[in-house]
């Protein structure tokens, strides 16, 4: 199995930010329509048509959650910086972005016997009575696989986009010594 035909594609990416603004959340509520209720949760929660949401908070720090590409990190940030110009009179100049998490869906294009991988492979955890699917850990880059007998598997954990390919790497080359592969999915890659 090559790492490079393995399919991937970005799921979710979940930032903090940092807007060095302050906000007054019972405003932003009125106007943004954010949820606010301070005696549940100390942030206004503002989720977008686009199928994201800011976490916000009065000290200017929020959360992004839900985007699906950098491409749209950056849009959503672009989008948010000109409502608050237009809607709440804050100019928000400068924004740290700190990557919180990334979550990928793969492809192996395998079928794989997850019982012969947990007996094989060391940081992995399978339990089929409570959950389908089975837990890989890898530590560089620091990253969690949950892998299913199908070659589908979900990639969280990662901070960096740069850090996909090494752990995809690893994960094959973990899956081609574990002897765990039961053969090629008709939809598969045979090389």
């Amino acid at each position: 199995m090559d790492p490079a035909k393995v399919d991937r594609e970005v799921q979710n990416l979940v930032a903090s930010l940092d807007f060095h603004v302050g906000f007054d959340l019972p405003e932003v509520s009125r106007i943004l329509g954010a949820e606010y209720d301070p005696s549940s949760f100390p942030g206004g929660i503002y989720r977008k048509r686009e199928g994201y949401t800011f976490l916000l908070f009065k000290n200017g720090k929020a959360v992004l959650a839900g985007v699906k590409s950098f491409d749209g990190l950056k849009l959503a940030i672009e989008k948010f910086k000109e409502e608050a110009k237009e809607k709440l009179s804050i100019k928000i100049k400068d924004v740290d972005i700190e990557i919180q998490n990334l979550v990928l869906s793969l492809d192996l294009h395998v079928e794989i016997n997850l019982e012969n991988f947990v007996h094989e492979i060391y940081d992995s955890y399978y339990s089929p009575e409570l959950f389908p699917g089975l837990t890989f850990k890898i530590y560089d880059p620091s990253a969690t696989f949950l892998i299913f007998s199908s070659g589908k598997c979900v990639l969280v954990g990662l901070k960096k986009l740069e850090d996909v390919d090494r752990a995809i790497g690893k994960l094959c080359e973990t899956v081609n010594g574990s002897g765990a592969i039961r053969g090629w999915r008709k939809d598969g890659d045979k090389k």
